[in-house]
């Protein structure tokens, strides 16, 4: 397993925006024009260039010939590349993608402040007791672990949001040990690590193995658009 992250807070994103739009399909041009904000649409488009370029990095394949299809539920795959598994995610000015020979699911979130009464439609009743039992300073933080362990998880299984929230559980314990359970169904994704990208953020990454990477490789916007310009390895 890799995971890399790109800050698209720097003023380089910008500088290259339009040189790495020529990067994806027309399909994901129009989407990205037709986004009112403009830090939006740097996500989006730095989120589909990261993986085009670990994408031809990995399979050494040009960006031509990456074709992307989705499964019943809107999960995104490469055809011609079943060893190839990957998940992207963005939030405020991060975007990050874990790529690994088996499906797994990543999510990262910009720590902003939150009504707690999403916890009663999002968590179980487990998990939202232990979220209101928490300190008021540390409520917040504690949200977003789980709110970030269950996106990893659902994005993990692939089935979108026809897996029930409330139907799996998670328990934060000391030494940053999670205690996962669910409720009338098993998975094989059960092993889960958080990781420490930015003091703002949460980032949990959900896997069928326990082979997780040990860091977060980022990656310079500069390397990607010089690649872009210079070379077949995208194109």
């Amino acid at each position: 397993m890799e995971i890399y992250a790109l800050d698209t807070s720097k003023p380089e994103a910008e500088v290259h925006y339009e040189l790495l739009l020529n990067q994806v399909s027309p399909e994901k041009r129009q989407k990205l024009e037709r986004f009112l904000h403009r830090e939006d649409a740097l996500r989006g488009l730095y989120a589909d260039v990261l993986l085009r370029w670990l994408a031809c990095r990995q399979l050494k394949v040009s960006n031509t010939s990456l074709q992307f299809t989705y499964n019943a539920f809107g999960k995104p795959f490469l055809l011609n590349a079943p060893a190839f598994h990957f998940n992207v995610s963005h939030s405020g000015k991060w975007v990050v993608c874990a790529i690994d020979d088996h499906p797994l699911g990543i999510d990262i979130e910009q720590l902003r402040p939150i009504d707690f009464e999403v916890g009663k439609v999002c968590f179980s009743d487990t998990e939202y007791d232990a979220l209101m039992g928490q300190e008021a300073k540390s409520r917040l933080s504690y949200f977003y672990d789980l709110w970030t362990l269950k996106e990893s998880f659902v994005k993990a299984e692939g089935q979108g949001l026809t897996l029930p929230l409330k139907s799996f559980s998670f328990e934060l314990k000391a030494h940053s040990f999670i205690d996962f359970t669910t409720e009338g169904f098993t998975t094989e994704y059960c092993h889960f690590k958080q990781y420490e990208l930015d003091q703002d953020y949460k980032m949990a990454v959900c896997a069928a193995h326990d082979r997780f990477a040990r860091e977060v490789q980022l990656v310079d916007i500069h390397a990607i658009s010089a690649e872009a310009r210079d070379t077949s390895i995208i194109r």
